[in-house]
C-alpha cells in the first residue's frame, strides 16, 4: 500500500530552492523599497537647517509728541516712522492711543501724564518715551548776523 509518487528530479530541486529563498531576501518589514533607501544610491543628504544669519528687522522709530487727559481718558500722541517694507515705501503715521491700544507694531502699555512719559511696546521691545527727550529742537537755529548790504552806486555819479 505504499505508493511513492515519483516526480521528476527537477521538480524536487525547484521545490527545495523555493523553500530557501526566504533566507536570501533581506528583512524589509513589509516594504520592498527600504533596501534602496538604506543603500542611498543617489547619495541623498538630510535637509539642512535654514540659515539664521538674517539681518535683524528694523524697528519703527516712535516719538512721543504729547500726552492729554481730555474727557477723562489718558491719551498718548505718537508719531511712528515705519521703515520701508517692499513694495511699500517708508511712511510716517501719527496716532492717538490710550492704554492697551495698538497701531501697527506699536502698543501703549502705560501713560504717566505727570512725568510726561509713555511706556510702549515697539515690536516686542518695551521702551519709555518722554516728552523732554523727544521734544523737537528749534525750527530756526541761530544764524550769525549778515553783513550790511553794500551801497549801490548809480550810473549818474560816474
Amino acid at each position: 500500500m505504499r505508493h511513492i509518487v515519483e516526480l521528476p528530479t527537477w521538480l524536487w530541486v525547484a521545490f527545495g530552492l523555493s523553500l530557501g529563498t526566504t533566507a536570501l531576501v533581506a528583512d524589509t518589514s513589509g516594504n520592498p523599497y527600504l533596501g534602496i533607501a538604506g543603500r542611498n544610491v543617489f547619495r541623498l543628504n538630510p535637509p539642512q537647517p535654514p540659515h539664521t544669519n538674517l539681518p535683524p528687522a528694523l524697528l519703527p522709530k516712535v516719538k512721543a509728541v504729547g500726552i492729554t487727559t481730555i474727557l477723562g481718558d489718558k491719551l498718548a500722541l505718537l508719531k511712528v516712522y515705519l521703515p520701508a517694507m517692499p513694495p511699500e515705501p517708508a511712511k510716517e503715521v501719527t496716532c492717538i492711543l490710550t492704554v492697551g491700544q495698538r497701531e501697527g507694531p506699536v502698543e501703549v502699555l502705560e501713560i504717566d501724564e505727570k512725568a510726561g512719559s509713555a511706556k510702549v511696546n515697539n515690536s516686542g521691545t518695551v521702551m519709555v518715551l518722554t516728552l523732554e527727550r523727544d521734544r523737537p529742537g528749534p525750527q530756526n537755529p541761530f544764524l550769525p548776523p549778515q553783513p550790511p548790504p553794500l551801497p549801490i552806486e548809480s550810473a549818474s555819479h560816474r
